[in-house]
C-alpha cells in the first residue's frame, strides 16, 4: 500500500508532458464557428485534434447536431485547414475552410460548390 502514492507520482509525472502540450496547442480543442456563404448562414462546432501538422476531429452542424468527420485537415504555423463531407436533401458537399487563427480566435474563408463566404471562430 505504500507504493501506490510512489506509483501515482511516477504516473503523474509521465503524463504531464502529454497535458501541457495539449493545453498549449493553438488548434487542439473545441471551435465554435459561425459565418455566412453567399448569405446562407453556416454555424458548426468542431473538435480538432492535431497530429504534427495534420488535424483530425468532427464537427457538429449547430441546427442538425448531425456530425461530419474530417476528411482533410493541415497545420502550418497559424494558417489551418480542413475540409468534411455533408449531405443535404439529395446532394453531397465537402466545405473547404481556410483559416488563421489568433490565439482563441480564428478568422477565414469558406468555399463549397463554387460559392464562397466568411467565417469567425472561438475556441472554447
Amino acid at each position: 500500500m505504500k507504493r501506490l502514492p510512489s506509483l501515482l507520482a511516477v504516473i503523474a509525472v509521465l503524463c504531464a508532458p502529454m497535458l501541457v502540450r495539449a493545453d498549449t496547442d493553438p488548434v487542439n480543442g473545441v471551435w465554435n464557428i459561425s459565418g455566412q456563404v453567399e448569405g446562407f448562414p453556416v454555424t458548426v462546432r468542431c473538435e480538432f485534434e492535431r497530429h504534427g501538422d495534420q488535424l483530425g476531429g468532427v464537427c457538429h452542424d449547430d441546427g442538425t447536431g448531425q456530425a461530419h468527420v474530417l476528411q482533410t485537415g493541415s497545420v502550418h504555423g497559424d494558417q489551418v485547414t480542413w475540409t468534411y463531407r455533408r449531405r443535404f436533401l439529395v446532394a453531397i458537399f465537402e466545405p473547404q475552410y481556410s483559416g488563421q487563427i489568433d490565439g482563441t480566435s480564428m478568422t477565414g474563408a469558406i468555399s463549397v460548390a463554387g460559392h464562397s463566404g466568411a467565417f469567425k471562430a472561438d475556441r472554447e
